[in-house]
């Protein structure tokens, strides 16, 4: 019967199905780290890589002109490292834990034998755990000085011998869950003492290092114990009598069915043996002998069951042969886990060959045996398996013995090859016990013997070549790491490899290895990504991609792939359509595909109306530690591209720009914290973070210059932006400065910056010569830049041909536009209504050309007194650009009205787009100091001051508001400044007015005292 253990009583069935359960999960972990192979001390890592690239951060324009502001996006290219071989400090912690138990069945089990046996039992139990070297835990005092530092030892065969004694001889009737009970009780008080007194840091490393030749020869001889269970289970399955549909009877499969089966069997186990010893140099289609294993150590749980019960022993079942089979099977199954936790392959190896070795040899003599003993009752059709270990001719002792003989016979035949492996696989652990005690030389002395033993057992290649590269010494690890390859290579040891090639800055020869290593694993994603990544780097773009595209569906991380294929796209924008890759890309949490999603929206068609998703962790509490690769990278991207108020992303900016672990990204932070300031928050703010990071700033100084300058370029402080770009060498900075200074009036002092910037650029050169008059414009461009700054076409007859001649209806608009605009501000309002009238009718016009028709209408309509007008008007939507003028022009029609809040209202709305222009910012002062908040008005002109220093208006306000307030030395001070900045006749005027001023200050001062 399958669960022969339900008619057990309570406390026998308990223990018994807590160990079936101990011994499933041996089973389970077994099959987990072989499945895992040298992933259990060697991961993947991923090493990421900051990639800066260029891209327009920011575009205006001024109708003619498109400008572009020329910054950087950061993308994250990244591959799969393998790291340094570690040990698996948690597996030997498991199976430290797991040995114990199984000694404790083992020790339980014992107590319940006969005398004789129960003496050999125990002194074999002892030069078991006097092969621990329990000395290697060092115990702290006498504990490890007494006896030679034997004392552990004699103090572990002391208790569990006289304990075990006592149930032998003393207490018999002591039932075997009590003394299972007792055995754990003192085997947890012993665990405790050494976790709690041992001087190793490691001690379970240290245990299973010193105490795996014991635990090998222990599980040899359970392997060959149950290397006869599948021939048994065959019998079984042969001899069992067959139920038949009609009459419920049937005879079994017979002997010519076991015989073929086994033979089948055998054959598979033969294979294996010629395929590992390369007498054969194909691979054939068998079971691993792991599988076997597992087989036999499932069907010895009733077969051992079966062979107690026949043979009537010198033990029962129920009292202590279930709980000895369950301790040996978790012993043995553990140590085979950790081989495979450990990566330890010649150990793997030499346990494989001996289940190869003791299941051929034994399977083919307990063939022999049921042939011997039982062909008369297989002709019968008789249930042989009811007494299979009952035989009449040959012993079962006999058949084990022959066994055994024709095991080292064939040991004999490889030379005894597996013991070498045995020895390295023990070699190894003692050297991975040493790596983690940070004792390297030692623990190069123990992998140097394992590579004695087997020079090209990979694990110790592999960990000669980790303990290299943590000591620098590249050679030496590219070496080991080849010798690794030889055997039993593996993709990490191709990684490990490639790195150190890439260090040393062989590109083609790192290339070329893992090429090699995706021919030998042709389905490895990590090496594909890798390969994907390097092509990356060069002009092999079908092959890059291929590469990261097969490493996406290979490999358990796809986001590592998937986020180089991004980077990828965002290098080679022109070979897909972005927009549909941004639609096709799905969002995920991990940082640095996120990072590269956002990189990828300053290269699509429609850059600027693409929003960058917003980080999740910008809301969560900020810490002290640093920001990852992927995670600064999409911090950036965003800062730099959203244009909507987030005053969280301003407070972690600043916060992670002061963290010391930022020092790497501080500038690139600064920046972002000054663009985040520019589009969403306070401009004079982003001005000065800009000219920080440019001061002193040799090797990147220029290009905030230009950023700077730009901005102030699109607020309209052209004599400011002309200043700052003055700093820089290049030409296009030129450019722009001769553009600037040009927009101001002072086209002459600009020449030589045009001539200078038109040396190297065809097109500049001929809008130079446009302006000062050696050519006459052709394009509409070139007419309309004349139109607009060319001095010399000062009389109207002049201005009105070349307007005539001009073929572009958005050109025509803007141009009348603008002179309507500086028309108006020369109070010639009647040439600035014909200007206006100009603008073509019911012609389509791009945003920008339809919005200054717009505000040059309203202008219009203030000029002429209609505010209502103005108003009803201004409700016409207007670009971005236009919409702070719409605003103060809103504004002023309001003030009109004397409706005092709406004119404020729009005024500060007006002031918020664009707090430096100086018309807005003197109007609304002007307003201010009308409505008695001179304080107010001070303060709008104050902050606007500094980017227009020689703006007229602003000055001659802020003299009076000085003036205001009894500031008279400022005012004074101001009074200078504007004499330099303004024509006599206008300094003259004022001067008169801010005289008379004065002077009823001074009278109603002295009325005062």
């Amino acid at each position: 019967m399958l669960f022969f253990w339900k008619n057990w009583n309570t406390g026998h069935r308990t223990a018994y199905l807590t160990g079936l359960v101990l011994f499933c999960t041996a089973i389970i972990g077994m099959v987990w780290a072989w499945m895992q192979g040298l992933q259990n001390v060697v991961r993947w890592d991923v090493l990421s890589e900051l990639i800066e690239l260029p891209a327009t951060i920011g575009a205006f324009t001024d109708g003619l002109f498109d400008y572009a502001i020329t910054g950087k996006t950061y993308i994250v290219t990244e591959q799969f490292v393998a790291s340094a071989m570690q040990a698996n400090g948690l597996a030997a912690r498991l199976t430290t834990l797991g040995v114990c138990t199984g000694l404790v069945l083992v020790l339980a089990a014992i107590s319940r034998l006969p005398r004789w046996y129960y003496l050999v039992s125990m002194g074999a139990l002892i030069v078991l755990v006097a092969t621990f070297r329990l000395e290697v835990l060092q115990l702290p005092g006498f504990l490890t000085t007494a006896l030679g530092g034997r004392l552990p030892f004699m103090a572990v065969v002391l208790v569990l011998g006289l304990v075990s004694y006592y149930f032998h001889a003393f207490r018999i009737e002591i039932s075997l869950p009590v003394r299972l009970l007792v055995f754990a009780g003192l085997a947890g008080l012993g665990w405790l003492a050494v976790d709690r007194l041992a001087g190793q840091p490691v001690p379970a490393l240290a245990f299973m290092g010193y105490a795996l030749p014991g635990l090998l020869v222990l599980s040899l001889a359970f392997i060959f114990w149950i290397s006869a269970e599948i021939i048994a289970a065959l019998v079984y399955v042969t001899s069992v009598a067959r139920t038949n549909r009609s009459d419920g009877s049937g005879r079994p499969l017979g002997l010519s069915n076991f015989l073929f089966i086994s033979l089948l069997y055998l054959a598979n186990l033969l294979l294996i043996w010629l395929s590992n010893t390369k007498v054969i140099d194909w691979n054939p289609v068998v079971v691993s002998p792991f599988i076997l294993f597992l087989i036999s150590l499932v069907l010895g749980l009733w077969g051992f069951r079966q062979q107690l019960r026949q043979s009537e022993n010198f033990m029962s079942f129920h009292d202590g042969g279930a709980f000895l089979y369950l301790g040996m099977a978790l012993i043995t199954t553990l140590t085979i886990t950790y081989a495979f936790a450990s990566a330890n392959d010649p150990l793997v190896e030499a346990l494989e060959d001996v289940i190869v070795y003791t299941h051929l040899a034994t399977g083919a003599v307990f063939v022999a045996y049921v042939i011997f003993n039982f062909m008369p009752l297989y002709r019968q059709a008789l249930p042989v398996y009811r007494v299979l270990y009952k035989p009449t001719r040959f012993s079962l002792w006999q058949i084990r013995l022959v066994a055994a003989i024709l095991t080292v016979v064939i040991m004999g035949v490889e030379n005894f090859f597996p013991l070498n492996q045995a020895m390295a696989g023990y070699f190894n652990t003692v050297g991975d016990f040493h790596t983690e005690t940070g004792e390297v030389r030692i623990a190069e002395q123990y992998y140097g013997l394992a590579l004695n033993a087997e020079f090209q057992n990979h694990k110790s290649n592999y960990a000669m070549a980790s303990l290299a590269l943590k000591q620098g010494d590249k050679v030496t690890a590219a070496y080991y790491f080849q010798r690794a390859l030889l055997k039993q290579p593996s993709p990490q040891a191709y990684a490990g490899l490639t790195s150190v090639l890439l260090d040393d800055n062989l590109f083609f020869e790192a290339v070329k290895m893992l090429q090699r290593g995706i021919r030998a694993f042709p389905q490895n994603g990590e090496l594909q990504n890798n390969l994907g990544y390097l092509y990356a780097r060069t002009s092999v773009a079908d092959s890059a991609y291929y590469y990261l595209a097969a490493a996406s569906g290979n490999t358990a991380r796809e986001e590592v792939p998937q986020t180089n294929l991004l980077a990828f796209w965002a290098r080679n924008p022109r070979l897909v359509s972005l927009d549909s890759l941004a639609n096709a890309s799905e969002a995920r949490s991990y940082e640095s595909y996120e990072a590269n999603r956002s990189a990828l929206a300053f290269f699509r068609s429609n850059a600027d109306s693409v929003t960058i998703q917003r980080p999740d962790w910008l809301d969560e509490p900020l810490t002290d530690a640093g920001l990852s690769v992927g995670r600064f990278a999409r911090l950036y991207n965003y800062a730099v591209g959203n244009r909507t108020t987030d005053t969280t992303l301003l407070k972690v900016l600043h916060r992670m720009g002061e963290n010391p672990a930022n020092q790497d990204f501080t500038d690139d932070l600064l920046f972002a914290r000054a663009v985040a300031n520019y589009y969403t928050a306070n401009k004079r703010t982003a001005f000065e973070l800009t000219d920080q990071l440019a001061n002193d700033n040799q090797r990147t100084g220029e290009f905030y210059n230009s950023v700077t300058g730009l901005w102030m370029l699109e607020q309209g402080l052209n004599r400011k932006a002309a200043d700052i770009l003055a700093q820089n060498t290049d030409t296009l900075s030129m450019y722009y400065q001769a553009l600037a200074i040009t927009k101001t009036g002072d086209s002459f002092i600009a020449q030589s910056l045009w001539e200078n910037a038109g040396r190297t650029d065809p097109a500049v050169r001929t809008l130079a010569e446009v302006l000062y008059g050696k050519k006459q414009p052709a394009t509409d461009l070139e007419k309309a830049f004349a139109l607009l700054y060319d001095p010399l076409l000062d009389q109207t007859g002049q201005q009105r041909a070349l307007y005539a001649s001009l073929r572009d209806d958005n050109l025509k608009t803007i141009v009348a536009s603008a002179l309507a605009k500086r028309y108006l501000a020369a109070n010639q309002q009647p040439l600035a209504q014909s200007w206006y009238e100009q603008i073509p009718q019911e012609a389509k016009l791009n945003g920008y050309a339809g919005a200054a028709m717009t505000v040059a209408y309203l202008r219009l309509r203030n000029a002429q007194g209609q505010f209502d007008q103005t108003i009803s008007d201004g409700r016409q939507t207007v670009i971005p650009a236009f919409q702070a003028e719409k605003d103060f022009i809103l504004a002023q029609a309001y003030q009109g009205r004397r409706q005092v809040a709406q004119a404020r209202q729009a005024y500060e709305k007006a002031l918020r787009r664009a707090p430096f222009n100086a018309e807005i910012v003197a109007a609304a002062a002007s307003f201010e100091r009308q409505n008695g908040k001179t304080e107010k008005a001070y303060n709008l002109v104050l902050e606007a001051l500094p980017l227009n220093e020689q703006n007229p208006d602003l000055l001659k306000l802020y003299t009076l508001l000085c003036l205001d307030q009894g500031l008279t030395d400022y005012a004074e001070e101001s009074l200078a400044r504007l004499r330099a900045a303004t024509s006599p006749a206008d300094y003259q005027a004022f001067l008169t007015s801010y005289q008379a001023k004065r002077a009823l200050i001074e009278k109603q001062r002295e009325s005062f005292q």
